[in-house]
């Protein structure tokens, strides 16, 4: 398994990170590190979501990535492929600050999503 993007560093735009961070912090059990390169979500210690150049990725019910991969600005995470771990996440594109209104809904449903996940299994 080729793990060698996991230590690649991409540019965030601190604007967008302190935008997400000031919203996804907030929540319960809620805690960021460094993941895939960029600023990674955790809840209780579980991935739910990344900050990387220009996208925020994030992992989904199945159903609601069926409906996401519909909308403009919206693809797999090319990651996938090379880690299980990321394997479904979807990513979104985010370029502005004021784009994180937009993501917030489906952020809140990977939050759920992977908060609802038996230890272990997100």
């Amino acid at each position: 398994m080729d793990t060698d993007y996991l230590d690649d560093e991409f540019e965030i735009d601190a604007e967008v990170r302190a935008a997400l961070d000031a919203r996804l912090l907030e929540w319960p059990g809620a805690s960021t590190a460094r993941l895939l390169g960029g600023a990674g979500y955790a809840v209780e210690g579980r991935s739910f979501a990344a900050l990387l150049e220009g996208v925020v990725a994030m992992s989904l019910p199945r159903e609601l990535t069926a409906r996401a991969l519909t909308l403009a600005g919206v693809s797999p995470l090319p990651a996938a492929s090379d880690d299980p771990r990321f394997t479904g996440w979807t990513q979104f594109l985010l370029l502005l600050p004021e784009d994180v209104d937009a993501v917030m809904p489906w952020l809140k449903a990977s939050y759920d999503h992977v908060s609802a996940q038996p230890e272990g299994a997100a």
